[in-house]
């Protein structure tokens, strides 16, 4: 796996990926982890970080004033319009770039595919 740096808005991560894409997909998957409620001790997207061919990722979102960040708060990563995704580090003029719509859009229809699979095998 290679590794990428994501970065977006407020965010910026480390992901070890087969592709940009899947990297870009990790990282709104991370940031919406904030918002969305997961179920801990469910079989979700959630628990694939302990499986050994799921991407791999380091958050370092910017502290302090520059976040807007309270004292003793926890921070909260926000995207822009696009994702930006390079191999060779943060704020390239190289890096390959997504409209984040779309990755959130792709990251929904996996999310819900997973949802509907889970729901099957347990009435199946």
């Amino acid at each position: 796996m290679a590794k990428f740096y994501v970065q977006s808005g407020t965010f910026r991560s480390v992901v070890a990926a087969d592709s940009a894409r899947k990297a870009a997909l990790w990282a709104v998957h991370q940031v919406m982890q904030q918002v969305l409620p997961t179920d801990e001790g469910d079989d979700s997207l959630s628990a694939s970080a302990t499986n050994e061919n799921s991407p791999t990722i380091t958050n370092r979102p910017p502290s302090g004033e520059a976040s807007g960040q309270r004292p003793g708060s926890t921070p909260v990563a926000v995207l822009d319009g696009r994702v930006r995704i390079s191999e060779r580090g943060y704020d390239r003029n190289d890096c390959a770039e997504m409209p984040t719509m779309e990755v959130v859009a792709e990251w929904n229809q996996m999310v819900l595919t997973l949802d509907r699979l889970q729901q099957m095998m347990r009435h199946g």
